[in-house]
């Protein structure tokens, strides 16, 4: 069984709150003496704290895990931590009892911490001793032992303040600074540069199948547009090597004119950005925009799915915003 994350929305907002009484009910085995707030309420339904402010933040992100198409469990990510730090916080994370045991959890923390990558860190209750042997192996797990833990006080909760706090990072998995390098694309690269592209296609497809809905021979029409479009001045194209001068990411620019009711300054729009994987947008994709920013463009634009996270929170952490969106339906 493979774990399928889906970027929750306000619609999903019930359901997590119906599927953490659950939540509260499982941490009630461990945790249940600690104090009266984990007694069973006289109508019989545990209650949980309220999750809406992970759809209402920014910094918030929740997440419904799924197996075929079943619900299994949430994740709730925040930025909020004891260490100035962290980069991310592991809010609150379930697994419904089915699904418990069966290696879901794990392989969904380490999908969890390749769509964000950085500095992380993760609190737990002393005496939930499960929850505590299930962090500490995942974490040995996916950083080959690189990580630290303390027990430290925090302020959020009178009753248990002592916490076990662990940290790590993740990301940056493929490539760092010393193994790659950035150069312009050539033609013998185009073909590495169109699989990464149709790897994004096909992501972007299961979230939006009518916007990015593919063509029958969408490869090939690519391979002609990318060559076409080394030839063209107002172009910059850009690939990202490693020591085995693999792709590992790839950037197309356009010098654009803008319209004449706006005076932005020389703009570069970037239609076409991919990396091979989500934990390289900081080393991979910040190199390649980099060199973009040798050209000194008074204005850069960046086309970005709305469900494409990873690729958000880079280019946010790069100091861009959002400027608007793009609805998309049949009227």
């Amino acid at each position: 069984m493979h774990p399928t994350l889906v970027k929750a929305t306000l619609e999903d907002y019930p359901c997590i709150q119906n599927l953490a009484r659950f939540y509260v009910y499982d941490l009630s085995r461990t945790c249940g003496f600690i104090s009266k707030d984990w007694s069973a309420p006289k109508d019989g339904l545990y209650e949980s704290f309220d999750y809406k402010c992970y759809f209402e933040e920014k910094d918030r992100h929740p997440y419904l895990i799924k197996i075929n198409d079943e619900l299994a469990g949430f994740v709730l990510i925040h930025k909020q931590g004891t260490c100035p730090k962290t980069d991310w916080n592991m809010g609150e994370f379930f697994i419904l009892a089915k699904f418990q045991g069966r290696g879901i959890g794990l392989q969904t923390a380490k999908e969890i911490w390749k769509i964000f990558p950085g500095n992380w860190e993760i609190s737990v209750i002393p005496e939930n001793i499960p929850a505590l042997k299930f962090w500490r192996k995942s974490i040995q797990d996916f950083t080959n032992g690189q990580f630290q833990e303390q027990i430290k006080k925090i302020n959020y909760d009178q009753d248990q303040p002592d916490r076990y706090i662990l940290f790590f990072s993740s990301g940056d998995s493929i490539a760092n600074v010393d193994t790659f390098s950035v150069q312009k694309a050539t033609l013998t690269d185009i073909p590495e540069m169109v699989i990464l592209s149709d790897q994004k296609r096909k992501a972007y497809e299961k979230e939006q199948p009518q916007f990015w809905k593919r063509s029958n021979n969408a490869n090939a029409e690519q391979i002609t547009w990318f060559t076409e479009l080394l030839k063209k001045e107002d172009y910059l194209l850009f690939v990202a090597k490693d020591q085995t001068g693999q792709v590992q990411g790839f950037v197309i620019a356009q010098w654009v004119k803008v319209p004449e009711v706006y005076n932005p300054g020389t703009t570069l729009m970037i239609d076409d950005f991919c990396v091979k994987e989500p934990s390289v947008w900081q080393s991979i994709g910040g190199a390649l925009l980099s060199k973009l920013k040798e050209f000194k463009a008074e204005q850069v634009i960046i086309v970005c799915g709305y469900h494409d996270q990873p690729k958000s929170t880079f280019l946010e952490k790069s100091g861009l915003y959002a400027a608007s969106k793009w609805y998309v339906g049949v009227l």
